[in-house]
């Protein structure tokens, strides 16, 4: 907007300042046309007057040599005489001459012709421009005499009139694009202020259910879109809250579909046992009787395996944390599964913030599901250990079991994921929330048909 006004600023001045020019050259041709005819009469007048014979072009400095200086003054334009094969007689001003406003000789060519206009530039280093108007001077017999020539200086500088009006032009230029400069700077405020409260209300909170509405007062086409905005942010708040309550009721009903199923499991099998153990009543000895009730206790402990893992799944770590000496962690697991290999750097304590059991229980599921990937037939490889990496203790399982397939690496740490054909799915699912518990993170580090690494990264006390 603002270059568009500097474009209308600049053709106005352009097109004011190639008319006035247009007029100055028009209306100084038409004074020097008069001025011209009124010099020229002048001179005819004064010829006539001091010769009564027909003159000669020879006399006419003799004649004029005084005369022509009287009627410069009184016209108040310079004049001069020249003969008419081009060559200068007499100038009412020698210092024109000097100066090449009156040539020695004139152009080739302006003999016959009469208020011829010329335009010549005295020297090189002038910028000034001399417009000449000739017109021949006869005697009373009509012959030709000599070429009077009145020249017209007209400079390259403006008229104080036109100066005054291209500064006054100029002053209300400069006023009227400042103006434009500061209701522009209004106007793109009242646009961008409401794009501006609109980013800063999106970019305040990271959440979309936590968008913030925007206030604004005025109603126009930002208001509607504010509006429409506020608008959007409140249905988002609505659909926020409608899909938490959602996922809160379909965790729920997943959570109790597993609970009943992994329950189940254990009743059916106990209820068969009862059933058969009421069929035969009459047929029981001591060693049947305690068979049926290992079974029935076996069944039970399964039932309160399931109602653990649960039980830990749903309540978080806990929060009391201690120093936690890595290297005696380890040595402790290692003398529980001392068929796994246990490699460790040879000094470092390696200090953590965590607790001591609940990294006991990540080790021993970690451990567990090493020893149990390994295939019948297959000699079992399992190792664990430590390596340190930039200020973390990286904690390894590794195992050379059947390994996990591809498309089923991300679900792993999900809850009722396993690939057993007994068990919660839970277990990987509470080591991951105890591992991200002590800021740490969790991860399969490598898994092929050779086997599995999991690890575990937890930090360093400083």
């Amino acid at each position: 907007m603002l270059l568009l006004v500097l474009v209308g600023f600049g053709a106005t001045g352009i097109v004011s300042g190639l008319h006035f020019r247009a007029e100055e050259v028009e209306y100084h041709r038409d004074r020097l046309l008069r001025k011209e005819q009124a010099i020229e009469s002048h001179v005819a007048h004064e010829l006539t007057r001091q010769a009564q014979a027909p003159l000669s072009t020879a006399v006419l400095p003799d004649i004029l040599s005084s005369e022509l200086c009287a009627i410069a003054d009184i016209h108040g334009m310079d004049v001069a005489l020249y003969a008419m094969e081009g060559s200068l007689l007499l100038a009412s001003n020698p210092a024109l001459t000097d100066d090449g406003t009156f040539p020695m000789r004139l152009p080739e060519g302006i003999r016959n012709q009469r208020n011829m206009v010329l335009t010549i530039h005295p020297s090189s280093d002038t910028l000034r421009e001399v417009m000449i108007y000739s017109t021949e001077i006869t005697n009373s017999e009509g012959l030709p005499l000599a070429i009077m020539v009145v020249p017209y200086t007209d400079g390259r500088s403006l008229p104080v009139e036109d100066e005054a009006f291209f500064r006054a032009l100029a002053y209300l230029n400069i006023v009227l694009f400042l103006a434009a400069a500061y209701f522009a700077y209004l106007l793109s405020r009242s646009i961008t202020r409401g794009l501006d409260a609109v980013g800063d209300a999106m970019r305040s909170t990271r959440s979309t259910a936590d968008k913030k509405r925007v206030k604004w007062a005025s109603k126009d086409e930002i208001g509607a879109l504010i509006a429409e905005y506020n608008r959007m942010v409140d249905m988002t708040e609505e659909h926020a809250k409608a899909l938490a309550l959602a996922e809160k009721e379909s965790a729920w009903k997943e959570m109790a579909q597993q609970v009943a199923h992994e329950i189940k499991n254990p009743l059916t099998p106990m209820r068969l046992m009862t059933q058969l153990h009421a069929m035969n009543a009459d047929q029981h000895t001591p060693e049947s009787i305690k068979e049926f009730t290992e079974g029935m206790l076996a069944q039970i402990d399964a039932m309160t395996q399931i109602a653990g893992d649960f039980s830990q799944f749903t309540r978080l770590p806990a929060h009391e944390r201690k120093t936690v000496s890595l290297r005696n962690l380890l040595k402790e697991c290692h003398a529980a599964y001392p068929e796994a290999s246990l490699l460790l750097p040879r000094e470092g304590d390696w200090i953590v913030l965590a607790n001591e059991e609940q990294l006991l229980r990540v080790l021993n599921n970690l451990l567990n599901n090493a020893f149990e990937s390994v295939p019948e037939g297959r000699k079992p490889l399992v190792s664990f250990g430590l390596r340190l990496e930039e200020g973390l203790a990286h904690l390894f399982v590794r195992d050379n079991g059947t390994g996990i397939p591809d498309d089923r690496l991300e679900q792993i740490f999900e809850p009722k994921f396993t690939t057993k054909s007994r068990g919660t799915g839970l277990g990987l699912a509470i080591v991951k929330t105890i591992v991200e518990s002590f800021q740490g993170r969790i991860w399969v580090d490598d898994s092929t048909e050779a086997g599995t690494e999991f690890v575990f990264s937890l930090p360093l006390k400083s």
